[in-house]
């Protein structure tokens, strides 16, 4: 995909089996401002650990009164996988 590609776009695109587009809204917005600088700049293997460990919580976890959706847990291993390999490469 070409750089000038908005992240939000990108994400989208890699959550393809999400059907809800507030949750594709509210994952792109978090995962960019919160998970993927530090999963693509992680200067050990235990950061980056603990990065993909707190957006595995996040996707997985269940809907709340300020995240109104909720994956399943193959959903939500599927766009762990999609996400960290966005940004690890450099979304």
């Amino acid at each position: 995909m070409a750089d000038d590609v908005p992240i939000w776009e990108r994400v989208a695109d890699a959550l393809y089996f999400i059907d809800d587009p507030g949750a594709i809204a509210q994952i792109a917005s978090r995962f960019e401002a919160a998970y993927a600088p530090v999963i693509a700049t992680a200067t050990t293997d235990a950061v980056r650990t603990k990065a993909i460990e707190a957006l595995w919580h996040y996707l997985s976890a269940g809907a709340t009164p300020r995240k109104h959706w909720a994956l399943t847990k193959g959903e939500a291993q599927q766009a762990l996988d999609a996400l960290v390999d966005l940004a690890l490469r450099g979304v």
